[in-house]
C-alpha cells in the first residue's frame, strides 16, 4: 500500500547552545511549529523553533528544525491533516532525539523534552500556514 505522505528529510539549519553553569535548574521551553507549503512542488515543510532557557539564564538552547515532506493528494482536508497533525507528530521525535543526544554528549545533564500532542495546535497551524505559491502570485 502506497502512502500519500512521504517524509523526505530532517534538517537543523540553526542551532545555538550556551551553558555557563553545570547545576540543574528549572528551565522553560517554547516550541513554535510553522507550516510552509509549495503546492506546485507537492511539498511542505514543518518548521519548528525551539527555545530552552533556565531561570537564571545560565543555559540557552535555540534551534530551528525543518521536516521536509512530499505528498500525493488533491484532497484539501487530507492535506491539511497531513500538515497540521501528521507532520508535527513525525518531526517532533527527531527534535527530542537531537536535543537529548547533543546535551548528553556535551558533558552537561541530558535534556529530554516531554512528548507533545500537537492536536491542540491544529487550527493555529492551518491559520498561520505560509503558502509559497500564493506569495509568488502576489508579487
Amino acid at each position: 500500500m502506497k502512502s500519500d505522505l512521504k517524509f523526505v528529510n530532517f534538517v537543523v539549519p540553526k542551532f545555538i547552545f550556551e551553558k555557563t553553569a553545570v547545576e540543574e535548574k528549572d528551565s522553560t521551553f517554547s516550541i513554535e511549529p510553522q507550516v510552509v507549503i509549495s503546492r506546485s512542488d507537492n511539498q511542505f515543510h514543518i518548521n519548528i523553533d525551539v527555545e530552552i532557557l533556565d531561570v537564571e539564564h545560565n543555559f540557552n538552547l535555540k534551534m530551528l528544525c525543518i521536516g521536509i515532506f512530499t505528498y500525493e493528494t488533491t484532497e484539501e482536508k487530507t492535506l491539511l491533516d497531513f500538515m497540521s497533525l501528521n507532520g508535527p507528530a513525525i518531526v517532533f521525535p527527531y527534535v527530542r532525539s537531537f536535543i537529548s543526544s547533543y546535551t548528553a554528549l556535551s558533558g552537561f545533564d541530558t535534556i529530554t523534552l516531554p512528548t507533545l500532542n500537537f492536536a491542540g495546535q491544529k487550527e493555529k497551524l492551518i491559520e498561520t500556514l505560509i503558502d509559497l505559491d500564493s506569495l509568488n502570485d502576489e508579487q
